[in-house]
């Protein structure tokens, strides 16, 4: 069994992740912010916390002490932040940190990264190969985009690294922006869909993702190699329309003009500056849902084994559990 480092193990994807990994009996310690919400391991064993952050390299060091293996994925993955340096310095900077300690150490590094640094695609489907600038507007994209390329020149310094691009992640206890969105939608408070709903977005089942990073383990043979870990390549409005039917919402998301959605946009933006306060949305998230991103996970599929869960099965299980936690809340 391996010695493995966590970043952002108590994030969306981390929690998960972190969960198959003990269950899988690897020894482990988690890199947790003081704040970190650490209720979902308790009663599992072999599980150590780091207090600190990706930010801090005393604390790097001390926590990549007798380590074989690092999953990275700290990241500040918000559309807005009161302080934006806060961004860089989690998404570039504290990925440039760690990277460094792995590299020094000679630690094998899997880094969790995003479909958004690969870039805004075409309608049709692009692989590993594929890089753009197209579509990178938030703060979070242009920082991921960075990092992605901070990780590329690591690996030509000798960091034996695999990157991962999951697609737009989806399942239960995702607050981001999509999983917000389907929230609003089961619980009928969704304004509707922006423009016509036509471009495309590649939804991957939160499970998929992580069967996929750690069927590499044992894999020695992956050093300088990344995957993309996409799901069903869709329309955003037939997405929207299959939530409001799984959730039995008869009314399907109405569609607006862009022109409205960027007002309103502008509008939650004024009210942030009053309030300082996360948006409900934003100019740069409007803007990112204009393009298509379609992306193609064959190799994957062919090099590592990676199955993609059927959309509608992974929306039923979703949406099931955001009925149960509308429930709770109401309670």
């Amino acid at each position: 069994m391996a010695n493995i480092l966590v970043t952002g193990g108590t994030g969306f994807i981390g929690v998960p992740l972190v969960k198959k990994l003990q269950s899988l009996g690897h020894n482990l310690k988690l890199l947790v912010r003081e704040s970190s919400d650490i209720i979902p391991f308790e009663g599992l064993n072999n599980i150590d916390y780091i207090i600190g952050d990706v930010r801090d390299n005393e604390i790097l060091y001390k926590a990549a002490e007798n380590i074989d293996l690092i999953y990275h994925l700290a990241a500040y993955t918000r559309m807005w932040a009161k302080d934006k340096s806060v961004i860089e310095d989690t998404n570039v900077k504290g990925t440039k940190n760690i990277a460094q300690i792995a590299l020094e150490k000679n630690i094998r590094f899997i880094y969790i990264s995003s479909f958004i640094a690969l870039g805004g695609t075409p309608i049709d489907p692009v692989d590993e190969t594929y890089e753009s600038e197209e579509g990178l507007y938030l703060d979070y994209a242009k920082t991921k985009f960075q990092a992605k390329k901070l990780i590329k020149d690591f690996i030509n310094k000798d960091l034996n690294a695999t990157i991962f691009y999951p697609g737009i992640a989806y399942g239960p206890g995702d607050f981001n922006i999509f999983g917000q969105t389907i929230l609003d939608i089961t619980a009928r408070k969704f304004l509707g869909c922006p423009g016509k709903g036509d471009n495309i977005g590649s939804f991957v089942y939160v499970n998929d993702i992580v069967d996929g990073v750690v069927s590499v383990i044992d894999r020695n043979d992956l050093k300088g190699e990344d995957f993309i870990l996409g799901g069903i390549n869709i329309k955003f409005g037939d997405w929207m329309d299959l939530i409001a039917e799984i959730a039995g919402n008869k009314k399907k998301p109405r569609h607006f003009p862009m022109s409205f959605a960027k007002l309103y946009a502008l509008l939650c933006e004024l009210k942030t500056k009053l309030t300082n306060k996360m948006p409900y949305t934003n100019r740069s998230t409007v803007k990112m849902i204009n393009h298509n991103w379609s992306y193609s996970s064959e190799k994957a599929i062919e090099k590592l084994g990676y199955k993609i869960t059927p959309l509608r099965e992974g929306l039923e299980e979703t949406i099931k559990w955001y009925k149960d936690y509308i429930e709770k809340e109401k309670n």
